[in-house]
């Protein structure tokens, strides 16, 4: 029985690799140009959602100015009445008395140049929160803009990606082998020696992808995470952390290459693999993918998209392997979002 379950497994591999692949699937570039606009724009909005959240902030603080400067008014007409009263005096008690009429005429002094501050003051209070008002509006005007734009750039990635599905056939890559050796493999290193093992990977070998590695930013977002630092249980990392503040961002490939995996694995979520060449680069922590096993990329093809809720880990993981052995990707890395690594 043994023998025939054996003899029926090879006859699936076998059968799955005899078969004529179809040409590999490749993104329109007019969705990379999309997605390039999109991460602008991702990056455009969480900037102006960032200088409004500051001019509210500064909003708040003028607040007890007005406060004070209202204080202060009420202070000088308490001045106000006080020189009136005293003034009052002097006339009905008819003094002669020269100093008396030094002190009102000082008191009188002093109250002009305190009420003269006071309209500075809230002259100077009143320009800087026209200013805060009209700078948050124009900064609201430009941020619904954007954000127009950019909804409609989504919808038009969305529909494209729509039809690619819609025309995508069986992949040089059959979802089931691989599928199969990611349900079998109990870790990310298992997983990258199985694919290997039964030679997935050197069969794309064969396909026009580069082999000169470039990578890029995977999001339009930040790293807060590097290869080498210390992560949990002080093990060293082997991963490069993307995060971005903007809610569904955008994934696109870092790489040129062949996906050579897209699905769940394990505790990793939503992981993708791209081959290029003698490299394999991992990326995991995706809500959603947009490819499949056999798509031929190019740096910047739309790839995924993360999270949005704000309690979702808003993070995308980088692994570079070559040979089963993890690589420092700074070395390939190329200009960021924020300048050259």
């Amino acid at each position: 029985m043994k023998k025939v379950f054996l003899l029926l497994f090879a006859a699936m591999f076998s059968s799955v690799f005899s078969q004529k692949p179809k040409l590999p699937v490749r993104q329109p570039a007019q969705v990379r140009k999309l997605c390039q606009r999109a991460q602008l724009l991702e990056r455009e909005i969480c900037k102006l959602l960032s200088m409004i959240e500051s001019i509210r902030h500064q909003e708040k603080v003028s607040a007890p100015l007005v406060r004070s400067i209202y204080g202060m008014i009420s202070r000088c007409f308490t001045v106000l009445f006080n020189i009136r009263r005293f003034s009052n005096l002097l006339v009905l008690n008819q003094s002669e008395d020269k100093n008396d009429f030094i002190v009102c005429s000082i008191v009188i002094k002093n109250f002009a140049s305190y009420f003269q501050s006071v309209r500075e003051q809230l002259g100077k209070n009143h320009r800087e929160i026209s200013e805060l008002k009209s700078s948050k509006q124009r900064k609201q005007q430009e941020l619904d803009k954007i954000r127009i734009e950019y909804e409609q750039i989504r919808k038009s990635i969305e529909e494209l990606v729509q039809k690619l599905n819609e025309t995508r056939g069986d992949n040089v890559i059959q979802n089931d082998v691989v599928y199969h050796l990611a349900t079998k493999s109990e870790s990310l290193e298992e997983l990258d020696a199985e694919l290997e093992a039964e030679n997935v990977i050197g069969v794309l070998k064969n396909t026009r992808v580069s082999t000169e590695l470039s990578l890029t930013y995977p999001i339009a977002g930040k790293i807060v995470a590097e290869f080498g630092d210390k992560g949990e249980n002080n093990e060293m990392v082997r991963y490069t952390a993307f995060e971005s503040s903007f809610p569904n961002a955008l994934i696109t490939a870092p790489v040129d290459g062949v996906v050579v995996f897209a699905g769940e694995f394990l505790n990793y979520g939503n992981m993708v693999i791209i081959s290029n060449g003698e490299y394999r680069v991992f990326l995991y922590g995706m809500r959603v993918l947009y490819v499949a096993p056999g798509d031929l990329l190019e740096s910047g093809d739309l790839v995924g998209k993360m999270h949005g809720s704000i309690d979702e880990n808003r993070m995308i993981r980088m692994e570079l392997k070559r040979s089963g052995e993890s690589l420092d990707p700074r070395s390939w890395m190329q200009e960021t979002w924020e300048g050259k690594k």
